[in-house]
């Protein structure tokens, strides 16, 4: 194993590990840390994604604290890890820059300032190259604390330095709140705004819930967008396949938890410059899974359907006049038990139905029927933990809610949509 630190007049490499590129069956996928120490587990995972090949680590600034760890410290094998410190867009555009990407199997871009990221590669063709890696070679693209930063859609820039919970939320237009779209096009990233360490109490003794929240709002507002955010804790870190599955890994004896929050019942009621955000529609702006992490990632979201997951809960998040509250959907009082093992909420429901299926089955078809009888939808799914069904286009009155396993009786529940 060796480091070989090569500095030009502009970046500095460090390669450890061949220097001769391989070919190899990689696959493609997302992990998203948030921030502190680096979840093993998590980076093992990432690792075995290149199936041998070529790790680069992107960097504003620092040397080669990722090298060892990836090359030999994690007992995981690949052919090389480089290490590249890029400190202006012009630097970005070099050709040993791109050829170095080019050969890439994993690319993670670590902490620091996401403002330099931003300000440094938006335009340039080490841009692009990595967008076209990730799209066409379907690399593993990874990111923590500000790597994680901008790999949503949209992107807090930090351009003003770190904002805080409660300057955001009193004012989504704070001069601090400076967000950024189309950067890196991360799979399963569509209309989502991501934040690390959030759990980190800044100086005004709140955590990031509330400014994430505001950033959400904004695009919502001002780009029409379905608003999605991904969170996650110190410690904390979400792998995500190539099917969508987000598995979350941590210490289950730390709070690392990893969140995952979409607009569920309209954009902002009062989302204005200089005025306190409001987002409540009856206490349902936003829809919240809560997943606490394993160091299986035996936990998990679907970021591709974004309706279902296993071993997290469900919340709803509002903010009245700036401040953030939050409920939980409490399925065991609100909703309706079937053998036990199917939970149906609310009851009645206006614009969502949400059902918890824990059946011993894989293929779940469900059916929504009028109370004479008549099918009105019909959908299959692949069975998990939780998922939910539109409602919003039915007219108000009763129905049934039919579950039909394969090879199994079916269940009939009847609701209410007011």
């Amino acid at each position: 194993m060796t480091i070989i630190p090569a500095v030009s007049a502009a970046q500095t490499f460090y390669r450890t590990g061949s220097q001769e590129a391989v070919e190899t069956d990689h696959l493609p996928g997302l992990v998203l840390a948030g921030g502190a120490t680096d979840n093993d587990d998590a980076m093992r995972w990432m690792l075995e994604r290149a199936d041998g090949g070529d790790v680069v680590v992107l960097r504003a600034g620092g040397s080669d604290g990722y090298n060892n760890y990836f090359y030999q410290g994690l007992g995981i094998e690949v052919n090389s890890v480089t290490s590249i410190v890029i400190r202006s867009a012009e630097e970005a555009d070099d050709q040993e820059v791109l050829q170095t990407l080019e050969n890439a199997e994993v690319v993670f871009i670590a902490g620091g300032n996401q403002w330099n990221y931003v300000n440094y590669w938006s335009g340039t063709e080490m841009l692009s190259t990595l967008n076209r890696l990730i799209s066409e070679k379907k690399i593993t693209v990874g990111g923590t604390s500000a790597g994680m930063a901008v790999l949503g859609e949209v992107v807090f820039s930090a351009e003003n330095n770190t904002v805080w919970s409660s300057e955001a939320i009193n004012d989504p237009y704070h001069w601090r709140v400076k967000l950024e779209k189309d950067f890196i096009s991360a799979p399963f990233m569509e209309n989502t705004v991501t934040d690390s360490h959030y759990n980190r109490i800044q100086d005004d003794n709140r955590d990031r819930h509330g400014r994430h929240v505001a950033f959400m709002a904004r695009m919502s507002a001002d780009w029409g967008m379905p608003a999605r955010g991904i969170a996650a804790n110190e410690y904390t870190a979400i792998a995500v396949d190539q099917n969508g599955r987000a598995m979350v890994f941590g210490n289950p004896s730390y709070p690392d938890y990893a969140y995952f929050l979409q607009e569920d019942a309209g954009p902002p009621e009062v989302c204005k410059e200089g005025k306190p955000l409001t987002w409540n529609r009856d206490q349902r702006a936003i829809r919240v899974y809560e997943i606490k992490g394993d160091s299986q990632g035996s936990n998990w979201f679907d970021v591709d359907t974004w309706e279902k997951g296993e071993g997290g809960r469900w919340e709803h998040w509002f903010v009245i006049a700036g401040s953030l509250m939050k409920t939980e959907l409490d399925v065991t009082s609100s909703g309706d038990i079937i053998n036990g093992h199917t939970l149906v909420y609310p009851n009645p429901a206006t614009d969502r139905l949400f059902i918890n299926y824990r059946n011993d089955t894989e293929v779940l078809t469900l059916r929504i029927l009028t109370g004479s009888g008549t099918i009105l939808k019909t959908r299959t799914v692949n069975a998990g933990s939780g998922f939910s069904l539109d409602v919003s286009g039915l007219p108000p009155g009763f129905y049934f809610l039919e579950l039909i396993p394969e090879g199994q009786p079916p269940e009939t529940i009847p609701w209410m949509k007011l």
